[in-house]
């Protein structure tokens, strides 16, 4: 049983290493277009982060505890690391230098991993703030990539650029309607019921 135990926490730890090589594997598959790029490579990157620190556990969120306070600082990276990298020409840069390829990889995935460590302690209000943000800031640039008369990244076309845009509203709403259903009531009723019961009172006698 113990065996079994640690060979799960062994794989599922050696999970993000994996997948990170496998993407290592197709990243020309993915930057041959501005749509997968976009769509595909840079969200994928971010949920790797994601992953990787829900694997680590709460280690990684007790080592930066005492520069994290409220998640802010771990939110505003994500969210200033996810601006730049809808950038033309960032995007542009990325393809062309094998620096800011490296860059990319590695920011992402530290925002991924910073946002979900930095969520839980986060309140309502301050995840609202940086979601909505992030929403809007998607949903904007998106549609300029779509609209826009010219071609806005010196190595992708300007038919691939507006198939880029639709892939970021599409992101903007799915992000934006995940977070809404995760503090709906009946997602937060649900929490409350999967939570262990609070250890009962000792009252002096």
């Amino acid at each position: 049983m113990k065996l079994s135990i640690h060979l799960l926490a062994s794989a599922r730890s050696s999970t993000p290493g994996l997948l990170l090589i496998v993407m290592a594997c197709v990243h020309p598959w993915l930057e041959q277009t501005m749509a997968r790029h976009m769509g595909l490579e840079l969200p994928a990157l971010f949920l790797l982060g994601w992953f990787a620190a829900a694997s680590a556990g709460n280690r990684l969120g007790r080592s930066i505890a005492p520069w994290n306070a409220n998640g802010l600082p771990g939110l505003f990276f994500a969210l200033s690391v996810t601006s730049f990298w809808m950038v033309p020409a960032a995007l542009d840069a990325a393809v062309l230098h094998v620096g800011m390829a490296t860059a990319k990889v590695a920011s992402l995935i530290a925002a991924g991993a910073l946002l979900r460590t930095s969520w839980s302690s986060a309140g309502l209000v301050i995840q609202a703030f940086f979601v909505l943000n992030w929403f809007w800031m998607t949903l904007a640039a998106g549609l300029v990539y779509q609209e826009a008369p010219q071609q806005l990244c010196s190595v992708y076309l300007l038919d691939q650029q507006s198939q880029a845009g639709k892939a970021m509203v599409i992101w903007a709403i799915a992000g934006l309607g995940a977070w809404l259903w995760r503090i709906s009531p009946t997602a937060l009723a649900d929490d409350a019921a999967s939570s262990p019961p609070a250890p009962p009172e000792r009252h002096a006698i």
